[in-house]
């Protein structure tokens, strides 16, 4: 997950990991009604401070610096070809903070610029770290606000341009979450209410396709042991429990947390 917040456009995702390869580029800091925010950055990433805010944001930058110098697969998720520009000097925004839409003019990305941004930014990360492997998804999640109409062109856009990526770059690969859950599931049961958002049970049946496509057998016995322990993690005692069993089923966490930590390095 980003450190960054939530991120749609393809654009402004690049923009991030730039920003987190080369620490010197600066991020553009804006105070409006006493918060300070950067436009690269989501609307849950702000502070009444703006030093507060650089120091925190720096930490968040070199922080990704180091998982990505240091990870096996990075997923890219991709989730709406619309972005947004500020109209007094035409940033494009990662988001824009609830400010009033008329400081901002709506366009759907050329298939170009979405292809040269990713061609960019995978250039430079594997640069950092050529063994790392990336995965570029398309959100199934639909943006019902933009239309149905305009969120079908929008995902049809951040499609092609993976596959014209994928086709090229070296150590990226696709994987069609999209098609899963629009395609081959494609019923309204796999959706939350809101017909946007895709339900638990279908974000699990995804995870499933990721695995079996993506992770060796070891790996996945890892994520088995990883799951347990959350699961453990989990578990509701009652005021009748016995201390001694509550204490014990602790201690088996924090061992199982232990040894996964000092065979495979997880971080919890």
């Amino acid at each position: 997950m980003s450190p960054f917040g939530t991120t749609y456009n393809p654009l402004s995702i690049a923009n991030q990991l730039l920003g987190s390869i080369e620490l010197s580029n600066d991020f553009n800091l804006y105070t409006h009604s006493g918060q300070s925010f950067y436009w690269e950055t989501s609307h849950k990433v702000i502070s009444q401070s703006p030093e507060a805010l650089k120091s925190a944001v720096d930490a968040m930058r070199l922080g990704a610096q180091k998982a990505l110098q240091q990870m096996d697969t990075l997923f890219i998720t991709l989730g709406s070809a619309w972005a947004y520009e500020l109209n007094s000097t035409g940033l494009l925004v990662a988001n824009c903070h609830k400010l009033p839409a008329s400081n901002f003019t709506k366009r759907l990305l050329e298939i170009s610029e979405i292809t040269d941004a990713l061609h960019h930014v995978i250039s430079r990360i594997n640069r950092l770290n050529p063994l790392l492997k990336i995965v570029l998804t398309v959100s199934p999640v639909r943006h019902l606000r933009d239309g149905l109409v305009e969120n079908s062109r929008s995902k049809a856009r951040l499609i092609e341009a993976c596959h014209s990526v994928v086709d090229s770059a070296l150590g990226c690969v696709y994987f069609p979450s999209y098609e899963v859950l629009v395609d081959e599931l494609r019923d309204y049961r796999f959706f939350e209410k809101d017909g946007a958002h895709p339900t638990e049970f279908a974000i699990d049946l995804v995870f499933e396709k990721v695995k079996k496509a993506l992770f060796t057998d070891p790996f996945q016995k890892v994520l088995a042991e990883v799951a347990r322990v959350k699961q453990m993690e989990q578990h509701q005692f009652t005021a009748q429990s016995n201390p001694i069993e509550i204490q014990k089923h602790q201690q088996l966490i924090e061992s199982s947390k232990m040894k996964l930590n000092a065979d495979h390095k997880i971080r919890w």
